[in-house]
């Protein structure tokens, strides 16, 4: 179709070439944008999806998710075997595997890599995940127990304090190599043994956050010459020596420099290695003439652009200056999706997501100020859930129409499990829930008050405000909200650094937030409200959902497994409501399928870039 625009309609895409492009080099083989930009490129660390899209790209794990055939590719494992009982797994590594620099990618880069994903010091989101792993339970809660006496602990001196620090993390590398079941058989072979099975592992080994990194790059070493023993026999620096890490003196933690993971200083062994990064600007990446199949790359640069206005994105894809616009967050969407289904453009993808929307209650006893918190109480959590009118919100704020979810895990998105409804909409049910927890409107103002005659907390609703969905349902959610319970509602709208920010210091009340499922598992979810996980951001936590999630991890019946989870997730949301289910995810984009081909509409939004083409010559020819 014709890209052909206005003039006065170009303008807002030429000045934004002009203040992003300033020194713009040629342009690209492959152009995409998003509303956001990436938070990190260490991948232990990754836990928004364009982070792990990007990291997909720069590293490259032991399999590879393939979205076409909905199964596992080898990735830096040419092959793999499991023990019969599920509990050993050997994967046996690429001979031609190799780091951007030209080093062989060995087990031993996959053995130092997952120590630092599962140690606490790293604060990685996804850690959680790996303690299944044959002794790392054990091992994470030593290095806490470490770490907390090292606190408690008076020392005569600061020399004395380093010292101890220092010593401390010897113990942890010591232990974990003896007692973790992670083991470096020999340069090319890499053996995991479990507490139990695990019928996802392959879908864990394949997650960008268990890419290796490479040690010299990420510790940052004074030397790594290329005719010189590789890292695993050569002598570690002393701490004064290595640039991007050192112990603190305070808490006795690994301290870690993130500055490695930027241009210039980025070592993968993906298909792309990084050439620039200007941050909620543009991010460019290069094709790796050390990746085992770097001819086969068709799209040899690509850019991946951060345009906050939706609007504006939408028109840099009409001008030509973005190949593929991924998600589409304008107001006129809806309309753009009605043209397409007339035929009057080709261009419009909609997807079904495995993502869920959902709200979070804020459930730590006190809040960031040390005001005490009213959502502490599931009586108050259950009665804000029961005045949310989902299908208002589905037809007349999102206008897409997506599928209303009153539980978690969308429905059908895995087979053999069945998510269980949770709360729906009953005003009159929410203002008895809200009673019971002692919050009723005593002198006819229409606001609620305590026995003591004090209303209801002012309620912030925190969203973000890089598209304009999210800033409506937190209006329509407002509106219901007062006139169903009798309450105030502040809307506090920040930008997505900000607002993750607030999010991992528990500074908010209720929370727009947004969940893509990591792997073909009810868990993928479900851990979001176990305790201590990374992504549980609320705080949520309760005593006989971590028993439970932890006995249907044993459970070798797969549907006796199911039947527990799915106990788990109705007690979860009929009773606890640790987050507001509102819809599932439809995820909508922009793209020329005449000129644009290898992107795939997974419902997981894994994409390969490395297999993304782009023609100058559409294929069936479009208008001039």
């Amino acid at each position: 179709m014709s890209r052909q625009l206005p003039l006065i309609l170009l303008l807002p895409v030429l000045l934004l070439v002009v203040v992003w492009f300033d020194d713009p080099g040629p342009r690209s083989d492959f152009t995409w944008s998003t509303t956001s930009d990436v938070f990190t490129l260490d991948p232990q660390r990754m836990s928004y999806l364009e982070d792990m899209r990007v990291g997909s790209a720069l590293y490259e794990g032991l399999v590879r998710f393939d979205p076409q055939r909905n199964g596992f590719d080898p990735g830096a494992a040419r092959s793999w075997t499991t023990s019969d009982d599920g509990l050993t797994w050997t994967f046996h590594l690429r001979e031609d595997g190799r780091w951007s620099n030209g080093r062989p990618v060995t087990a031993h880069d996959f053995a130092w890599s997952w120590m630092r994903l599962l140690t606490p010091d790293t604060a990685a989101s996804y850690s959680g995940l790996f303690l299944p792993i044959d002794g790392a339970r054990k091992t994470w809660a030593a290095r806490n127990e470490d770490l907390e006496r090292f606190a408690a602990t008076e020392f005569e001196s600061r020399m004395q304090r380093t010292e101890e620090a220092r010593r401390l993390w010897r113990r942890h590398e010591e232990r974990f190599k003896s007692d973790v079941g992670i083991e470096v058989v020999d340069d090319s072979t890499f053996r995991v043994r479990l507490e139990h099975p695990v019928p996802w592992l392959l879908d864990l080994v394949a997650f960008t956050p268990a890419a290796p990194v490479y040690r010299p790059a990420v510790e940052g070493w004074p030397d790594d010459a290329g005719d010189g023993p590789p890292w695993f026999e050569a002598e570690v620096p002393d701490w004064n020596d290595r640039t991007f890490v050192r112990i603190d003196d305070d808490s006795g933690r690994l301290f870690q420099d993130h500055r490695w993971a930027r241009a210039g200083r980025l070592i993968g062994n993906g298909p792309y290695t990084l050439a620039a990064w200007r941050y909620k600007r543009d991010l460019r990446l290069e094709a790796s003439p050390t990746w085992r199949d770097a001819d086969s790359i068709a799209c040899r640069t690509i850019t991946k652009l951060t345009i906050e206005d939706p609007n504006t994105a939408v028109l840099a894809f009409e001008s030509g200056a973005v190949d593929w616009l991924n998600g589409i967050n304008v107001d006129y969407r809806v309309d753009m999706i009605r043209q397409q289904e007339s035929g009057d453009r080709n261009d419009i993808h909609v997807v079904p997501a495995f993502a869920t929307d959902f709200f979070s209650f804020n459930c730590r006893p006190a809040l960031a100020g040390g005001a005490d918190n009213p959502f502490a109480d599931a009586a108050i959590r259950r009665a804000f859930a029961l005045a949310v009118d989902r299908e208002t919100i589905v037809r007349h704020v999102t206008r897409l129409n997506e599928p209303v979810a009153t539980a978690l895990v969308p429905v059908g998105s895995i087979p053999g499990y069945e998510p269980p409804a949770g709360l729906g909409y009953d005003v009159e049910r929410a203002r008895d829930e809200l009673a019971s927890a002692g919050w009723s409107d005593r002198d006819g103002d229409g606001l609620v008050e305590d026995p003591a005659g004090d209303l209801f907390p002012v309620t912030t609703l925190l969203y973000t405000t890089n598209t304009p969905r999210f800033k409506r349902m937190a209006i329509a959610l407002r509106e219901q909200w007062e006139s169903a319970l009798g309450v105030r509602i502040e809307l506090v709208g920040k930008e997505s650094k900000f607002y993750r920010n607030d999010l991992r210091e528990g500074d908010f009340m209720i929370a727009r937030g947004t969940w893509y499922g990591d792997f073909g598992d009810p868990t993928t979810f479900l851990d979001l409200c176990r305790t201590g996980d990374g992504n549980n951001t609320r705080m949520f936590s309760d005593p006989g959902i971590d028993a439970d999630l932890d006995a249907a991890a044993l459970e070798r019946d797969p549907d006796r497994r199911f039947e527990l989870l799915e106990d788990i997730e109705r007690r979860l949301f009929t009773r606890h409501l640790p987050m507001i289910p509102i819809c599932q995810v439809v995820d909508v984009h922009m793209y020329d399928p005449t000129r644009v081909t290898g992107l795939s509409d997974h419902p997981r939004q894994v994409q390969r870039l490395w297999n993304v083409d782009v023609r100058d010559d559409p294929i069936g020819g479009s208008e001039p």
